[in-house]
């Protein structure tokens, strides 16, 4: 049984080329008339609505400020461990001069980022 995709698949009458659906001839409206066909209902937004969503926005401004200032905390309360570590390194006699290079890198990555966080962001 050779099945073919001739023999699969019949042609029926809407297929055939012989008989072509016919479109509608496509209309040209000029500005005003298309103005005049098309008119907006402007409806100001329902009283609850609008307390709603004042509350939600004041909510997820407030959330934002919370988080953000939360992350700022955890990242100085890291970077001052680190520093309070560095200078530990720095201030043992016993820590070889290769561990002091390293601590004093540290340091002074802390402090050019810490100056540039004060010093502002690059706005886009």
């Amino acid at each position: 049984m050779n099945n073919s995709p001739e023999d699969t698949f019949e042609k029926s009458d809407s297929d055939s080329s012989a008989n072509p659906k016919k479109q509608p001839p496509v209309q040209v409206l000029s500005v005003p008339e298309l103005a005049s066909k098309w008119t907006g209902n402007l409806v100001s937004e329902d009283p609850i609505d609008k307390e709603f969503r004042l509350k939600q926005e004041a909510y997820d401004a407030a959330h934002k400020r919370w988080r953000i200032n939360f992350i700022i905390l955890v990242a100085v309360i890291g970077l001052g461990f680190v520093f309070y570590l560095c200078l530990q390194t720095l201030s043992d006699p016993s820590i070889g001069a290769n561990d002091k290079k390293w601590a004093t890198v540290y340091i002074s990555s802390i402090v050019t980022g810490g100056i540039g966080f004060l010093t502002g962001k690059a706005v886009s």
